[in-house]
């Protein structure tokens, strides 16, 4: 039953704003011919100025421009009318001598038609317009939805991969140590060392993924102090051995601490998830008007020219160094390791002096 009454109001409220609409543009159509044709009576201004007709057309434009084509046809009859019949000899009659003489009414009903459908045009072409803009808007939204989704889920894998096993572990050699502490003291000492590792690997990895889940960290803590946080997680969780080389905090924006920090993030993991190294050297220095971000490891390598679905977090960190007006090399092959090198010119970025 309501869908039936939804169905059955919807045409009678179009109807009704439909005839609304026409009220609204005859009103404004009388209102408008009668002003301009008491203007002209008034003012004696016909026969002085003969071309005087033509001031309708101002009237006419304005109507077709802003309320459609039934109300510039209607001033333009109304206003062939009135001339007519007020000012064209013999007055206050409706005769026409010539044919010559419905040129006015000619040229008000082409004028009106052609600049109504020129105006209807436009306002379609900016309807549409506005739709496709709340469909970018809209899509832009889910957009961001996903990426949330997308981030929230990735957060919870980590959590799960890491803080949550890192607990469970700590749960069992602290029952291993309560156990073993009368029985077996050595045995106890060494579960208490192993549960004090393993806090120290999930603090590290709870402090990565807090620096994370704040972007500002970045800017305040600054690169450096990110990076060193991305390796103290892989010494403590995944027992690699890390060299790092970091210089000093550099004078670069932050936009491209973020794009350095984000490679380097992608690298660390390949190195860790599909590498499978056992050593990694992670070098930040500043050459000339470049700074180079490097990540060597030791690992299985593969073949940077192939085309399979492992190089999506290649194409990405090429995006992320080409975005800024670098450049991203990768050299690597089977059983070689792989050296993941960017480069960024930060000259532009500096302020001119």
């Amino acid at each position: 039953m309501m869908k039936q009454v939804e169905h059955i109001s919807l045409p009678v409220a179009k109807v009704g704003l439909r005839w609304r609409s026409y009220v609204i543009d005859s009103f404004l159509a009388i209102v408008g011919v009668t002003l301009i044709t008491g203007g002209i009576a008034l003012a004696h201004l016909y026969p002085r100025v003969p071309t005087i007709a033509y001031v309708y057309l101002l009237l006419v434009l304005g109507l077709a421009s802003t309320r459609g084509l039934y109300a510039a046809i209607l001033t333009s009859l109304l206003a062939f009318l009135s001339f007519d019949f007020f000012f064209f000899p013999p007055p206050y009659t409706f005769i026409v001598i010539h044919p010559e003489d419905l040129l006015t009414l000619v040229v008000f009903l082409a004028t009106a038609i052609i600049t109504g459908q020129m105006a209807l045009a436009l306002r379609r072409r900016a309807e549409q317009a506005r739709s496709r803009e709340r469909e970018l808007r809209s899509l832009y939204e889910q957009a961001q939805e996903l990426a949330s989704l997308q981030e929230r889920q990735r957060l919870a894998r980590e959590l799960h991969d890491s803080v949550s096993q890192v607990l469970y572990s700590i749960g069992l050699g602290a029952h291993t140590a309560r156990g073993a502490l009368e029985s077996e003291p050595e045995q106890a000492v060494a579960s208490i060392d192993y549960i004090l590792t393993l806090a120290e690997a999930g603090l590290a990895e709870m402090r990565a993924l807090i620096f994370e889940l704040r972007p500002e960290s970045l800017e305040l803590e600054g690169l450096v102090a990110a990076l060193s946080r991305q390796v103290a997680v892989l010494r403590t969780r995944h027992k690699l051995t890390v060299n790092p080389d970091l210089e000093r905090e550099p004078a670069i924006p932050l936009e491209v601490k973020q794009t350095l920090y984000r490679i380097a993030q992608e690298a660390l993991h390949n190195s860790v998830k599909h590498a499978r190294a056992s050593t990694v050297e992670l070098r930040l220095v500043t050459v000339a008007k470049d700074i180079i971000l490097e990540v060597h490891d030791n690992g299985k390598g593969f073949d940077p020219t192939a085309s399979f679905p492992g190089h999506l977090g290649l194409r990405s960190m090429h995006e992320r160094a080409t975005k800024l007006g670098g450049t991203l090399t990768i050299e690597s092959q089977p059983g070689q390791g792989t050296c993941v090198r960017a480069r960024i010119p930060v000259e532009q970025f500096r302020p001119a002096p």
